[in-house]
């Protein structure tokens, strides 16, 4: 049958049989120790490859996280200075040069809105206009005390009377010095 290996002691004493090694029970534990080693590395590379996705989306998730803070920054940023232009833009808009200019667009405007949906708007307010562009002339030609004047020194209070009374000087001392140069120029020749 197989082959038998004697160990000198005589009949069946110390006689090993080779068919252990092929034996059902032990062909079986054969293929369940290959199969227990297969799946044992198959184990382990999916180990491997689950910690290798894990630090790959915990990087991902740094990533993506300090780009959403500097993204929050940002917004933060921008927003701090659209405040700031926002107020600067109110600020400016409440100079009087500027508020001036916002209400001679006004009136620009409601011209404009009257000349056409008003039939009979448009020839009084020619006359009207040509009076005031008229008015503006004489005043500018010294014919006529200016109203702007007035209008300015009503609305501004004091400081714009200091101004005034500061420039009548001046044309005071320039009147007199001129008025003195006339008066000595004819004592020269």
């Amino acid at each position: 049958m197989g082959f038998k290996t004697t160990w000198g002691c005589g009949k069946g004493c110390g006689v090993m049989d080779t068919d252990w090694l092929t034996h059902p029970f032990a062909l079986g534990l054969y293929v369940g120790l290959a199969l227990a080693a297969l799946v044992r590395a198959q184990l382990f590379l999916a180990r491997r490859d689950l910690r290798k996705a894990d630090q790959s989306q915990l990087s991902q998730m740094k990533t993506l996280t300090e780009a959403f803070h500097a993204l929050q920054l940002e917004l933060k940023g921008a927003q701090a200075e659209s405040e700031n232009l926002r107020v600067k833009i109110q600020s400016l808009l409440q100079t009087p040069e500027r508020q001036k200019l916002r209400l001679l667009e006004v009136l620009n405007r409601a011209e404009q809105r009257l000349t056409v949906s008003a039939p009979g708007f448009a020839p009084a307010w020619q006359t009207a206009k040509n009076e005031a562009t008229a008015e503006l002339e004489e005043e500018e030609r010294g014919r006529s005390a200016p109203k702007q004047v007035l209008h300015q020194l009503l609305s501004s209070g004091s400081a714009l009377l200091g101004k005034i009374r500061a420039g009548v000087a001046e044309q005071g001392s320039t009147t007199e010095t001129a008025g003195q140069r006339q008066g000595s120029g004819p004592e020269r020749q």
